[in-house]
This record gives C-alpha cells, sequence and structure tokens, in this order.
C-alpha cells in the first residue's frame, strides 16, 4: 500500500512541480515537505488539504479518510484514521452535504507532538478535551487545558504541541474543506 509520502512525490512530479512550487504554494517550508514525502515526519490535515490544493488535486487522492454518512456520529464507533503510520490520529466527526461548509475532527495528540507551522484559508476553532496543548497563532503563544478553547482566523500562521507528560485529546472544528466526499442530494421519500 503506498504511504502519503509516496502520494505525495508522484502526485508532485505528475505535475511538473518542484519541491520549492509546492512548498510556497502549500505555506510549508522546503525541508517539511521534503520529510514529509519520505515519510519522516507526520502531516496534519490542513496541510494535505493545502499541498492537494498546490497539486489541483483531491484531497482524497494523499490520503484515505473514513465518510460520516450519517448526521450524527457516536463515541466507539468511529474509525480513526491518520496521516502517518506514527503520532495524531483523528476521529471524523462530521458529515458532508452540499453547501456544507464546517468540518470536525477529534484529534488524539501524543506526548511531545509538535505539529508543523501552518496557514490556511477559514476559521479554525479548538477544544480541548483532555491534555494539556499550546497553540501558536501569529505569534502568540496559547496553553490551553481541558474545557479550554480557541477561535482564530486560519490565514495566521499557526501550530500547535502537546505539554506535559500526557496525551491531548481536541477537538477541531473549521471551514477549511478537508472532507471532499460531498454526497448528492438525496430526494426524499413520497
Amino acid at each position: 500500500m503506498e504511504r502519503i509520502g509516496e502520494r505525495l512525490r508522484r502526485y508532485r512530479r505528475e505535475a511538473r512541480k518542484t519541491l520549492l512550487d509546492v512548498a510556497s504554494e502549500a505555506g510549508l517550508s522546503v525541508g517539511f515537505l521534503s520529510q514529509a514525502e519520505r515519510n519522516l515526519s507526520g502531516v496534519s490535515i490542513s496541510s494535505l488539504a493545502n499541498i492537494a490544493k498546490a497539486l489541483n488535486v483531491p484531497l482524497r487522492l494523499l490520503i484515505e479518510q473514513p465518510e460520516q454518512r450519517s448526521a450524527d456520529s457516536h463515541a466507539g464507533q468511529r474509525q480513526r484514521y491518520s496521516t502517518v503510520d506514527r503520532g495524531q490520529t483523528y476521529e471524523r466527526l462530521s458529515t458532508s452535504f452540499p453547501g456544507s461548509q464546517i468540518n470536525a475532527t477529534k484529534m488524539c495528540l501524543p506526548v511531545g507532538y509538535a505539529s508543523e507551522t501552518v496557514a490556511h484559508d477559514g476559521d479554525e476553532f479548538v477544544y480541548v478535551l483532555s491534555g494539556s496543548v499550546r497553540y501558536n497563532v501569529g505569534g502568540t503563544d496559547y496553553m490551553l487545558q481541558p474545557g479550554d478553547s480557541l477561535h482564530f482566523d486560519g490565514r495566521q500562521y499557526h501550530c500547535l504541541a502537546t505539554v506535559g507528560s500526557v496525551s491531548a485529546e481536541v477537538v477541531s472544528v473549521g471551514t477549511l474543506p478537508i472532507f471532499d466526499d460531498v454526497q448528492a442530494e438525496e430526494t426524499p421519500n413520497a
């Protein structure tokens, strides 16, 4: 099975773009993108969305995400997925439908996790369920504990890291399109 790094490299080469081209368009460093292509670094979903946009490919070609067809989502029944073989995992909380604008995930972040710095279109809202995290948004640090939240403009460069000796769980809700599985509108049964 092809890993994310190999997919990134293959689609970049098919697009006839250099690492610098894609990194510049995606708002990432060349070094980070190179590490991601070699599967040496984890990649956040928002960075993958920026890379997909730079490569002009649907996000689903870079990462396999579970569908969430139902409007309701239940603990213990969601499929976890990841952008790497180790590190952070995600649970999809929201569905997609024509006109939907928000995307929600539950992020499970291990001890010592630190994301890349990224900027993207749209709003981002996070709510800490457990553990402690530090968000840096536009050069300002925000220490968040369970029950704390943060809402910011995703166009500001931002990153997050776990703090302390326990993993963290964070709900992230944003308007950046990270699910591209919009279902056709169903006609109601008469």
